[in-house]
C-alpha cells in the first residue's frame, strides 16, 4: 500500500513539474526568470524519477542500438548496491542553486560583489556535489536492503552534513530574498505574489528538513511524504503563476493557464490509460508510465509553440499578423481578473497620496453595482444602485449619505467613459482628518482619469471580442441605436463628425422632426441636405449654452466654460490642450464639464424637439 501511494505521488510531481516548466519557459522563452524557474522544477524531476525507477525498474536490453544501450547506462543498477541505484543518481542541490538565483534577481536588479560571490559559490558547489553523487558514496548512498519507500533507505555519507548545511543556508537566504521583496512591494497584489513564492520555498524546506531527518537521524521517515511537500511546493508556484503573473514575461492569462491545465489532464490520463492496458495485457514493464507520460506532456507543451516557430515559414507576413492578432484575443477573452489586480495596485497608491483610510473602486453592470478593486477594504458592499453613485463631478460625502458599511465615507470620484458613467471611485475619511482638502481632490482628479480609461479600453476590448466571434462589422451609427429619444453618446458622435454633411445626413438626428423641419420642401431632399440640418441643429443647441453676447474677458469666467469648451472643439476644431491653456483649466476639469455641457447640449435638443411636436 505504501509503496502504491509512493509511486502515485511521485508521478504526479513528475507530470506536475514537468508541464508547469513547460508551460512557463513556452510563455516566456526569451526570459531569465522563466528559465531559472523551470531549470528549478526540471531538476525536481529527477528526485521524483528517483523512487519511480527504485519501485518499478525498468529491464536493461541485453542488445539493442548502441543510443539505447547508451541511455539505460543512466538508469542501469549497480550490483554491489542493490536494486536501489537511482536513489543516489540524483539530488535536490540543482534546484536550490536555480531557485536560489531566482530570488538574488529577484530582489537585486544589479548584483555586487557579495551577489556575485554567493552565486558563483553556489554553483560551483551544487556541480562538486553533483560529480560527488555520481562517482562516489561521500554523500549519500541506498541501503539494499531497506524499504525504498521510507527515506530512511539513504545513508548518510562521510561529508553529508556540511553539503546539507549549506543546503539549508542557501533555502534560508533564499527565503530571506522573497520575504524582503515582499515587505518593501509597492501593492498588496505583488506582495502576494512574493509571499506565495516564499511558502513554497518554506514547503521545500520541510521536504529537504525530512531528507536530513531520515538519512542523516535514521529516522522512518515515508518518502511520500517529502515528495508530498515537493508536490505542494509545484503547486504553489503554479497558484504564483496563474494568481499573480509571476515568474513569466508580462500578464499570465488564468483562462489559457487553466485550458493547457485541463488539457494536460487529460492527455496524461488517456496515456496514462492505455500505458496501464499494455501492461496489463501485453506485459509492458511498469516503467513504461514514466517514459510515456514524459514524451506525452513534452510533445503536448511543444505543440503550439512549435506551430507558431513553422508559421513565419508558411503564412505571409499579414497573415501571421493577423493569426498572432487572434491568438492573443482569444487568450484575453473574459479575462476581468487582470483588470481588478491593475486596479488594485493604483488604488493602494491612490490611498497612500492622501492617505485615505480605504478605498473601492465600484462599476455599473446593467443595473447593479459590482466592486471590483478595493484597499484597506475587508467588508462586504453594501447593495447599491448605479442611481445612488451618479455624479457629474467629485462629491464630499457627508457622514451617513450612503448605506453602511459606506456610511463613514468621504469622497465619491465618478469615473466617466466620455459622457458615460461607469462608476465610482469611493474614500474613506482621511487618516488625519475628516475631510479631504481641495489639494488632495486636485491630486486624484488626473489619476481616476487614467483609472477610467483603463477602464474603458477594457471594456471595448471585451466588445470587440464579441464582434470578432460573431464577424459582425463595425458599422457606422444607424438611426435604429436611437429610436426614442436623443442619446448623449449621438450627439457626441455627431459634433465629433460635425463637418461631415455625409455622415450627418446618415445619423439617428435626421430621423428627428426638429432636423427635418430645417429643409426646404421645394426640391428634392438628399442625405446631404439633411447632413446641412442637422449641422445647423447643433450649432443652435450649442450656442444656447453662451451666457450672454458680449465676448468674455481672457481669462473668461467660469460660467463660459461650457460653452468655449464645445464651440472651440467641435465647431472651431481647436485642440483639447490649447482650449486648456486658454482656460487655466486641468485636463480633470476639462473633461467634467465638456460631459456636463454635452448632457446640457443633448437635454436642450430634446426640448427643442419636444416643443415642435
Amino acid at each position: 500500500m505504501l509503496n502504491n501511494l509512493t509511486f502515485l505521488i511521485n508521478y504526479i510531481g513528475l507530470a506536475a513539474a514537468l508541464w508547469l516548466g513547460m508551460y512557463i519557459v513556452t510563455r516566456s522563452p526569451k526570459r531569465l526568470t522563466s528559465w531559472l524557474t523551470s531549470l528549478t522544477l526540471w531538476s525536481l524531476i529527477g528526485l521524483f524519477l528517483n523512487f519511480l525507477f527504485t519501485l518499478t525498474p525498468p529491464p536493461t536490453p541485453e542488445q539493442g542500438p548502441r543510443w539505447l544501450l547508451a541511455l539505460y547506462k543512466l538508469i542501469e543498477q549497480d550490483p554491489a548496491l542493490g536494486a536501489y541505484t537511482w536513489l543516489y543518481r540524483w539530488q535536490a542541490t540543482p534546484a536550490l542553486v536555480f531557485w536560489y538565483h531566482l530570488t538574488v534577481r529577484m530582489r537585486w536588479k544589479d548584483y555586487g560583489r557579495w551577489q556575485w560571490g554567493s552565486l558563483v559559490f553556489a554553483y560551483v558547489m551544487g556541480s562538486i556535489g553533483l560529480l560527488l553523487q555520481a562517482y562516489t558514496l561521500w554523500l549519500i548512498y541506498p541501503n539494499p536492503n531497506a524499504d525504498p519507500a521510507l527515506l530512511s533507505t539513504l545513508q548518510a555519507g562521510p561529508i553529508y552534513a556540511p553539503f546539507a548545511a549549506l543546503a539549508c543556508l542557501y533555502l534560508a537566504m533564499s527565503y530571506l530574498n522573497l520575504v524582503h521583496c515582499a515587505r518593501t512591494a509597492p501593492a498588496s497584489v505583488i506582495r502576494y505574489k512574493f509571499v506565495a513564492l516564499a511558502s513554497a520555498t518554506v514547503t521545500g524546506g520541510i521536504a529537504l528538513a525530512l531528507s536530513i531527518a531520515g538519512s542523516a537521524f535514521k529516522q522512518i521517515v515515508p518518502s511520500a511524504a517529502g515528495s508530498f511537500m515537493l508536490c505542494l511546493t509545484i503547486a504553489l508556484i503554479g497558484y504564483s503563476v496563474t494568481r499573480y503573473s509571476a515568474l513569466a514575461e508580462g500578464r499570465t492569462m488564468r483562462r489559457d493557464f487553466y485550458y493547457n491545465a485541463i488539457a494536460a489532464c487529460l492527455v496524461v490520463g488517456v496515456y496514462s490509460l492505455v500505458t496501464w492496458v499494455s501492461v496489463q495485457a501485453f506485459a509492458v514493464p511498469k516503467a513504461a508510465f514514466i517514459f510515456v507520460i514524459s514524451l506525452a506532456i513534452i510533445t503536448h507543451s511543444l505543440i503550439d509553440f512549435a506551430r507558431r516557430r513553422v508559421d513565419r515559414f508558411v503564412f505571409r507576413r499579414e497573415a501571421l499578423q493577423l493569426r498572432s492578432g487572434l491568438q492573443e484575443l482569444a487568450i484575453r477573452a473574459g479575462e476581468e481578473d487582470e483588470l481588478s489586480e491593475k486596479l488594485s495596485v493604483a488604488l493602494e497608491s491612490l490611498c497612500a497620496s492622501v492617505r485615505a483610510v480605504y478605498g473601492l473602486i465600484l462599476l455599473f453592470e446593467d443595473s447593479a453595482v459590482t466592486p471590483i478593486a478595493g484597499c484597506r477594504w475587508h467588508r462586504q458592499s453594501p447593495p447599491l444602485s448605479p442611481a445612488d453613485l451618479a455624479a457629474d463631478d467629485v462629491l464630499h460625502l457627508e457622514p451617513g449619505q450612503l448605506s453602511p458599511p459606506l456610511d463613514e465615507a468621504a469622497l465619491l470620484v465618478p469615473l466617466y467613459s466620455e459622457t458615460e458613467q461607469m462608476g465610482a471611485l469611493i474614500l474613506g475619511r482621511p487618516e488625519n482628518g475628516v475631510r479631504f482638502s481641495e489639494e488632495d481632490v486636485d491630486r486624484l482628479l488626473y489619476p481616476t482619469d487614467r483609472l477610467a480609461d483603463a477602464i474603458r479600453e477594457t471594456r471595448r476590448r471585451s466588445e470587440f471580442m464579441v464582434r470578432v466571434a460573431r464577424a459582425i462589422e463595425n458599422d457606422r451609427p444607424e438611426s435604429s441605436q436611437y429610436p426614442e429619444r436623443i442619446s448623449v453618446k449621438a450627439v457626441e458622435d455627431a459634433l465629433r463628425n460635425l463637418f461631415d454633411y455625409a455622415y450627418l445626413g446618415d445619423h439617428a438626428l435626421t430621423e428627428f422632426y426638429l432636423v427635418r423641419s430645417r429643409i426646404d420642401e421645394g426640391g428634392p431632399i438628399t442625405h446631404l441636405d439633411l447632413g446641412k440640418a442637422a449641422y445647423s441643429v447643433l450649432e443652435e443647441a450649442i450656442n444656447k449654452l453662451r451666457p450672454a453676447d458680449d465676448t468674455p474677458g481672457d481669462p473668461p469666467p467660469r460660467e463660459w466654460y461650457p460653452y468655449l469648451i464645445l464651440h472651440n472643439a467641435y465647431v472651431e476644431d481647436v485642440p483639447n490642450r490649447d482650449i486648456m491653456n486658454r482656460l487655466y483649466i486641468s485636463e480633470g476639469t476639462f473633461n467634467r464639464t465638456r460631459r456636463a455641457a454635452l448632457r446640457a447640449v443633448t437635454r436642450a435638443l430634446e426640448e427643442m424637439e419636444s416643443a415642435l411636436q
